[in-house]
């Protein structure tokens, strides 16, 4: 494979990541606790508050928006202001999931064997697609 098609897969990876980390979203703002962190009782709790709610919504669009940033940014390069906010958005998504990662592996150990690994993953994809779609030096001057 050459380094444009590593690059697809790579971006077509984020893709699949946002698209499964939205699911158990969508499924619990629509009341179904299967896969819930705490179980059912925990659901019922939090999903009872307009917050709990809000939360899993702004999840699936965020996560609903990290599909259009990967998917952007497997274009070639084209200096533009929605690609230059695609690649923001990409290393600001890898800071955070990675950072949510590696938190929880601080505070849970190795207890969380889905979230954990989940969002340290999602920090990894994206911070290849955004080093993946760097600006060239040849290009513009600068990195």
């Amino acid at each position: 494979m050459n380094a444009r098609s590593n690059r697809r897969w790579i971006n077509y990876a984020a893709c699949v990541w946002s698209a499964l980390f939205a699911a158990p979203h969508i499924w619990w703002a629509l009341g179904i606790p299967f896969g819930f962190p705490g179980g059912q009782k925990n659901h019922q709790i939090l999903i009872s508050s307009t917050w709990r709610y809000v939360f899993d919504l702004v999840v699936i669009l965020l996560s609903a928006l990290a599909v259009v940033v990967a998917l952007t940014l497997m274009r070639p390069s084209i200096n533009s202001l929605p690609r230059r906010l695609a690649y923001i958005a990409a290393w600001i998504a890898c800071g955070m999931l990675t950072l949510r990662g590696v938190a929880g592996f601080i505070y849970d150990g190795l207890s969380d064997p889905i979230w954990n690994p989940t969002f340290f993953i999602g920090g990894v994809l994206f911070g290849a697609v955004a080093w993946s779609a760097r600006p060239s030096t040849h290009a513009s001057g600068v990195l």
